[in-house]
């Protein structure tokens, strides 16, 4: 009997032991149905993903970094939202586009507009980040399956490359973004 109670007292402390706060991020489009064909022509990169999250963490976070030849140029904490109840069950998205200057000529950076959305509403930021080169060939890099986030992990979500020569697409986001000439990623945590 004392072994029984011995052993199940075991499995519940691993049961427990090992349950940890988790977060799950999903590919998702801004642009949906016919509406996606559309997307290329509105002079607009954008970029979509569920996130759900249940645990202690206060904050949903996001964080953007810009690569070039595979160094890290920028890295910047760039928008965090309250989990109430401890879960948050909504979207993240952006979008990309570039500045003009008053003449209506293209500049050398883009406005990135980050966005935190839920059942309740959203929130958004903007930043003017540095752009590729317009001669690049670029696109974006998408989660192809689930992504589990744990705790204290950033984990990145969406990524866009820009080559010179010939455009080469993979499907880790930050592997590829690693390898291309210009790169930026979109990373997520709970804090």
């Amino acid at each position: 009997m004392k072994k029984l109670m011995f052993l199940m007292l075991i499995i519940v402390f691993i049961f427990v032991g090992c349950s940890k706060e988790e977060g799950v991020v999903t590919s998702s489009k801004l642009f949906q149905g016919d509406a996606r064909r559309l997307e290329p022509h509105l002079d607009m990169i954008t970029g979509c993903v569920e996130v759900k999250y249940k645990g202690d963490k206060q904050n949903l976070s996001l964080k953007y970094e810009i690569w070039e030849d595979g160094q890290l140029k920028e890295s910047q904490d760039s928008l965090s939202v309250s989990i109430n109840d401890n879960q948050f069950d909504g979207e993240v998205s952006l979008s990309l586009k570039e500045n003009m200057d008053t003449n209506l000529e293209k500049i050398d950076s883009m406005k990135l507009k980050l966005v935190i959305s839920d059942s309740t509403g959203y929130r958004s930021t903007n930043f003017t980040i540095e752009s590729f080169d317009p001669s690049f060939g670029f696109g974006p890099v998408e989660l192809y399956e689930a992504v589990k986030i744990k705790d204290n992990e950033e984990v990145a979500v969406w990524g866009l490359t820009a080559y010179k020569d010939v455009y080469q697409s993979g499907r880790e986001i930050e592997e590829s973004v690693k390898k291309a000439d210009w790169g930026f990623i979109l990373k997520v945590y709970f804090d």
